[in-house]
């Protein structure tokens, strides 16, 4: 059997004619807009190749709408495997270890912003311009009067002289 309908403008026809009524069915099943669509789409894929099945005449909406609950069945599939699940004690875990993180963020921060206001004025103006302003190298040589190579040299150095005094900042804090 071909995979082809016997006549492609009728079925095209009668898939615009309950695309949105598709599409409310499959959005009561699955209940994410997002998803829904998706599920249309995949369901528009089936009934296209599978369009040899359908018998122009019958009832091409009850056709359809099996195919599209097999779809949002096979999504709801998909969702269940791909789920992972967490115990109560990972996730209080994870909860500890994000609130953890925010506060060493915070607090590394500061140190950055204090580190930045103790840089040499040429490393900070190289870091605006990379950072704040995004500026690519060649365009940051043009704008500091040197050459690329200059820069990028200039790039590493203030970096690592930034991380080394974040670290410092953070190990008096730690002393305290």
């Amino acid at each position: 059997m071909s995979n082809q309908p016997s006549d492609p403008e009728e079925l095209v026809e009668l898939m615009t004619q309950f695309q949105g009524r598709l599409y409310v069915y499959i959005l009561s099943l699955i209940g994410d807009a997002n998803a829904a669509n998706d599920v249309l789409q995949e369901t528009n894929i089936v009934l296209w190749k599978e369009s040899h099945q359908y018998v122009p005449g019958t009832n091409f909406k009850a056709w359809a709408f099996r195919i599209a609950h097999f779809q949002c069945m096979a999504y709801r599939q998909r969702r269940l495997r791909d789920r992972v699940v967490f115990s109560d004690d990972v996730v209080a875990r994870l909860a500890i270890e994000s609130k953890d993180l925010d506060e060493d963020y915070d607090r590394r921060a500061a140190a950055l912003a204090r580190c930045l206001e103790q840089i040499q004025p040429r490393s900070r103006e190289a870091l605006r311009l990379r950072y704040a302003e995004d500026a690519a190298v060649q365009e940051m040589a043009t704008k500091m009067n040197c050459s690329s190579n200059a820069v990028s040299q200039l790039l590493f150095r203030a970096r690592q002289w930034l991380i080394d005094c974040v670290k410092r900042d953070d190990e008096m804090k730690v002393a305290q």
